[in-house]
């Protein structure tokens, strides 16, 4: 009896100690690679890499002990999903989920010269950025916009009904461009890529609901990207732009007949709605011929989820807001309202400067 406790004790201490040592085992192999050497390495990832190509990827630089661990450590987190493809800056010091952290955030390592697209951009004021950062060639740019067709190999969404245009795909988002890797073909594929991810399937849902093409979509997210001043009045400016075109009026928006100009004017003048042009959206019924501009994700969805009003007008308020209307009558109220408000803000402001100069 005693025998047999004393050999179930060794049993149990062999066990307790197997465990130990296996613990310590997988612990140190999905540890830091060296914990010491903090020298960076830059690998990538690239895009529908599998795990088993990313812990490849990582074994080969030196990064992970074991890529067996490093898969099932992957496999129990379920964070496979959500790795994201790019340039990664790492080095040894790092453990396995460490690095598994730094995949899924898609922090990417950025090297080159940063260009910071605005929301409402015009393909024209991108160009010009690019440019001055010597980051290509105007001309070259220029065909390329007229030019989707040379990006369909790349970006299926571009071969969609009506799209003779890159303006309104080029997303207004932070990037890191190299003068000397990419040519304008690449940077302009840079920022079509970033669109595809942020135009979600529920995005192309939607739209198919609303009987929109993608190009009228991005027409009138354009136009509120560029008529919208607070968030909050994204998706009511929308109403407003769709209850005109359900009613036959013309969008009548000033928006439309700056992008005519090569530069944005001060102000659109009664002159300026007269002029001649398929962008001139207060003589001609229904959505512009290309987007106006390169929007947001606030408008994006604002043009698929717009409020549902009645209201045919609005005008601007001091705060940044806007009146909105129903009829005509009102409206002039508000843009009377507007001129006084801003008279005496301009006039309040001009006293201010004149008793500051005094002083």
């Amino acid at each position: 009896m005693n025998i047999n406790k004393k050999k179930l004790g060794i049993i149990g201490a062999i066990s307790i100690i197997s465990v130990i040592l296996i613990s310590v085992f997988i612990f140190t192999q999905i540890g830091p690679y060296d914990k010491n050497n903090k020298k960076d390495v830059i690998i990538d990832v690239p895009s529908g890499a599998s795990v088993g190509k990313i812990s490849d990827i990582l074994y080969e630089n030196k990064l992970i002990k074991n890529e067996l661990l490093f898969k099932l450590l992957v496999k129990v987190s379920n964070k496979a999903p959500s790795i994201k493809s790019g340039t990664y800056l790492l080095n040894q010091s790092y453990s396995n989920n460490d690095i598994i952290s730094l995949l899924v955030s898609g922090k990417i390592y950025q090297d080159g010269i940063k260009v910071t697209i605005p929301e409402g951009a015009t393909s024209k004021e991108i160009i010009a950025m690019l440019v001055s950062k010597n980051l290509g060639d105007k001309a070259t740019f220029e065909n390329l916009i007229k030019k989707p067709q040379e990006f369909y190999d790349k970006f299926l969404y571009l071969k969609e009904d009506g799209i003779t245009s890159l303006e309104g795909f080029l997303y207004p988002e932070t990037y890191y461009f190299n003068s000397k890797k990419q040519s304008e073909e690449d940077i302009l594929s840079e920022m079509l890529k970033v669109f595809d991810s942020k135009y979600t399937d529920k995005f192309k849902k939607k739209q198919k609901e609303l009987n929109m093409t993608l190009q009228e979509v991005m027409e009138m997210a354009s136009i509120i990207e560029k008529e919208a001043v607070l968030d909050k009045d994204r998706p009511i400016i929308a109403s407003v732009f769709y209850n005109r075109l359900k009613v036959g009026m013309p969008l009548q928006s000033d928006a439309t007949i700056q992008y005519i100009f090569e530069e944005r004017k001060k102000i659109v003048t009664y002159d300026d709605l007269k002029i001649d042009s398929p962008y001139n959206s207060y003589k001609n019924k229904g959505l512009p011929p290309t987007p106006i501009s390169n929007p947001g994700i606030k408008s994006i969805e604002a043009a698929l989820y717009p409020e549902k009003t009645d209201y045919l007008y609005f005008v601007a308020k001091i705060d940044g807001g806007n009146n909105y209307s129903t009829n005509y009558q009102d409206h002039l109220k508000y843009v009377k309202e507007y001129k006084e408000a801003r008279d005496k803000q301009s006039k309040d402001t001009k006293a201010t400067n004149k008793e500051n100069t005094k002083k």
